[in-house]
């Protein structure tokens, strides 16, 4: 076997450049396996654990008052386990230099094992030393550089409450920490919780022995649908607001969202790789074996068996495979992997800082690699070893020629210079060989348009929810309903150019037998600072009676414009059966994030019989450089609770978003890689076969340049067959991918420019280029007296 081992360096030797470019290509294969698959693996099992250790509610109902005692009865109900009653609010807190929201929640005054519970992570639980003491979210407490034992003032019905922080906390709860479904991205500067003992928070928040909020925990058999029926019929006389299941909890359904999307990914890149670096020694193996074709009869007629002679030409496979696991698990688990938390870090607040790197991971991605390169190598030689000695040991036959499909084409073929006749005839003469070479272009192609889809349809609902849909510079939000001739004190300040009145509420929907739980957004039928879009991008008109729906909740329910659903309002004194609305679908929306259905402000008094009332309004400032000082007056408007700043939103929601940009890099990396292994490989196969065309043509008085046309320009005719082949099969996947993260909250419309096609084409195109330019010289340095001499 000594000659054996001999030969194979030789080959290697003769072929390095071929062997490191698939080399490359299994490397990026096994480098996305294992760090795609070892950041699933962290992510998945972090969250998971996260969830059942501290007791992630299985439903949360938010009321409007209840007392105390209601929460022994919930306990009571069949099929629950644990069941917390909390106060919570959200209220304004003046940082340093900008203006913020904090969730202000209660816990109990001494720690004991609660409902949505909390990993304290610096400090200490509430003493007895004081009442005023508050734990911090980690991530809200880092970006606005407070520190243990600072006081903070968040402003509770008009006055500053001191507030002494004793400690750091993250929880299941908030692992997502944003304040509702509207909101894309996490900006801990301006949004945190705050956890407050309960005796203190209730006191100042008027709500002694009194919550608003019930968190339930269900036993394993506990039917969720039946405890959630009692508990609201239990709760509605408090005024229920809402009952939230577990899967549309916002952090459980976005880290859902998310791990989905990241399985996607691990399923599909890998494969794209390992496919391609299969095809490529295919390829390899298939001209090797058959040009060494009258060797492998020798060593046959010599007494080595086929499973030597096997063995021998698996090594190259072999080779690529071991080398490319060992240096791609590398970098997939020490690079990718941790780049990859990395960024789910910036969103989620996981506790993953234990987590060690997953070494398992290793294991399947090398029998993948391996099992991709000696099934390629297998069939490239199993037919050559199946011929007799005396058969191998003679030279191959020349395949038969005949005309191409293109030469019947007359019209076509006559306008054809030489040079491209030529070039149409190998194409034709090698059709599998070609195909399979488009193979990793195509593939390309597909990885290239799948990061451009998703960099495109996050610009287009940044720019179609930042620019079509909210048109205004500042939305407020009251404490209290207000009469709607109550905004006139904020049209009257300075530099504000106009105040639209908004009112958003909670409500059931109940269409049939199936009952969701969605918000109501009333504006003026006139409203010009903010949109109403269905998902064709096309203007909706708000009707003057009846509801426009989102339209995946549409899709979900099974809803068509025209059907008629019920809507109950959770408003206190208006959620009773009695108050309950039969109003039609005139319509669907295009919401990106949350579900709530739009009305008119008129046909809101219809649902809730309350007069022209509003919670919120929408503000329009004559110049955005007045938003601090406007701001600075809308905060000394007691009746004010929140303030939110689009402009704000937009510098964080981009600040987020570069982030992926990480990601299209990996992208375009392992494109650029595939299609320079693929175009090399099948190019240095093609010189070598060609090498006495070649000479015979050098001879007859073709230059260098026109050489290298013939060769390289059937390069560029392959590379453009894959682009048109792997255009749509981009699209489909960036689908399938960007559809699998969405969720019923939350959706990125799918947008594929054609500006993306074109680059991605181009990206292409240069990438074979470059794959020319390193083959530059292999066909300069053919030996024209060699080549030219007789085969026999």
């Amino acid at each position: 076997m000594v000659i054996f081992l001999k030969k194979s360096l030789r080959d290697l030797k003769e072929a390095k450049g071929q062997f490191i470019s698939v080399l490359a290509v299994v490397i990026i294969g096994v480098m996305f396996y294992t760090g795609l698959y070892s950041a699933l693996d962290i992510f998945s099992g972090a969250g998971q654990k996260y969830f059942t250790e501290y007791r992630l509610a299985d439903l949360s109902s938010t009321v409007y008052r209840a007392p105390e005692g209601v929460v022994e009865r919930v306990r009571a109900i069949p099929g629950v386990k644990m069941a917390e009653g909390r106060v919570l609010q959200d209220v304004p807190i003046f940082m340093e230099d900008r203006n913020a929201v904090v969730r202000l929640i209660s816990l109990p005054d001494q720690k004991r094992a609660v409902v949505n519970d909390i990993m304290l992570k610096a400090g200490s639980y509430f003493s007895a030393d004081a009442a005023n003491q508050c734990l911090v979210s980690e991530d809200f407490f880092k970006a606005n550089h407070l520190v243990i034992g600072q006081t903070i003032e968040p402003i509770v019905n008009g006055e500053r409450v001191k507030l002494s922080i004793v400690g750091t906390v993250k929880g299941p709860e908030y692992m997502y920490e944003i304040r509702d479904a509207t909101e894309v991205f996490p900006d801990h500067e301006k949004f945190g919780v705050i956890y407050v003992q309960a005796s203190y928070l209730q006191t100042i928040l008027d709500y002694k022995g009194s919550v608003n909020d019930i968190s339930v925990l269900l036993t394993k058999d506990g039917d969720s649908k039946k405890v959630k029926a009692e508990l609201e019929k239990m709760l509605a006389p408090y005024g229920l607001v809402s009952t939230v299941e577990k899967k549309d909890q916002i952090s459980y359904s976005m880290f859902h969202s998310d791990e989905t999307g990241l399985q996607s990914m691990a399923a599909i890149f890998p494969m794209l790789f390992f496919i391609a670096s299969a095809v490529i020694i295919y390829i390899t193996m298939t001209r090797m074996i058959e040009n060494q074709r009258t060797l492998m009869g020798v060593f046959k007629a010599l007494g080595y068996s086929d499973w030597d002679i096997m063995l021998h030409y698996q090594t190259y496979p072999l080779l690529v495979g071991i080398l490319g696991s060992i240096l791609g698990s590398l970098i997939g688990l020490f690079f990718i992997g941790e780049a990859l938390l990395g960024i789910f870090n910036s969103f989620y607040n996981l506790p993953t800082e234990n987590s060690s790197v997953q070494l398992a991971m290793v294991v399947p991605a090398s029998l993948t690699a391996l099992f991709f390169c000696v099934f390629a190598g297998y069939n490239a030689c199993r037919k050559e070893l199946r011929l007799v000695p005396a058969e191998s040991m003679r030279p191959k036959p020349p395949a038969s020629g005949r005309k191409t499909l293109l030469e019947n084409l007359g019209f076509f073929w006559q306008r054809l210079n030489f040079s491209w006749k030529i070039i149409f005839r190998n194409l034709f003469r090698y059709k599998r060989r070609s195909a399979l070479a488009s193979v990793g272009v195509i593939f390309s192609m597909a990885l290239l348009l799948i990061a451009l889809a998703f960099r495109s349809s996050m610009g287009n609902l940044m720019a179609m929810q930042y620019e079509e849909i909210q048109k205004f510079d500042l939305k407020i939000n009251f404490t209290q309903m207000l009469a709607v001739d109550e905004l006139s004190t904020i049209r009257n300040l300075a530099h504000v150019k106009s105040v639209e009145p908004v009112l958003e509420t909670g409500m059931e929907l109940t269409y049939g037998w199936k009952k969701k739980d969605i918000g109501v957004l009333a504006l003026d039928r006139e409203a010009q600072l903010y949109g109403v879009y269905d998902r064709k991008g096309k203007a909706a008109i708000l009707p003057s009676d009846g509801v426009l729906l989102p339209a995946r909740l549409m899709e979900t329910l099974g809803l068509h414009t025209g059907d008629r659903v019920t809507l109950r309002s959770y408003y206190p004194g208006k959620n009773t059966d009695r108050d309950k609305k039969t109003v039609v679908v005139k319509g669907e929306t295009s919401l990106f994030n949350g579900q709530s259905a739009v009305c008119s402000m008129d046909y809101i008094d219809y649902l809730l019989d309350e007069g022209r009332v509003v919670n919120g309004a929408h503000i329009k400032l004559d110049d955005g450089q007045y938003e601090k000082e406007v701001t600075a007056k809308l905060e000394d408007i007691l009746t004010i609770n929140t303030i939110q700043s689009k402009a704000e939103v937009v510098a964080n929601t981009n600040k987020q978003l570069q982030s992926m940009n990480s990601i299209i890099f990996f992208m375009l990396f392992g494109a650029s890689i595939l299609t320079i292994a693929v175009i090399y490989n099948i190019t240095n196969i093609n010189i070598f076969e060609r090498r006495r065309e070649i000479a015979t043509l050098s001879v007859l008085g073709f230059t260098s340049a026109e050489l290298k046309s013939l060769v390289f320009n059937e390069n560029f005719f392959i590379s453009a067959f894959g682009i048109l082949i792997g255009a749509p099969l981009g699209r489909f996947i960036a689908e399938v991918a960007i559809d699998t993260q969405a969720t019923e909250t939350m959706q990125l419309p799918m947008v594929m420019e054609p500006a993306n096609y074109l680059l991605a084409a181009a990206l292409i195109i240069a990438f074979t280029a470059i794959a020319n330019w390193l083959l530059r010289n292999k066909i300069t340095a053919i030996d024209m007296v060699e080549s030219l001499k007789s085969a026999e």
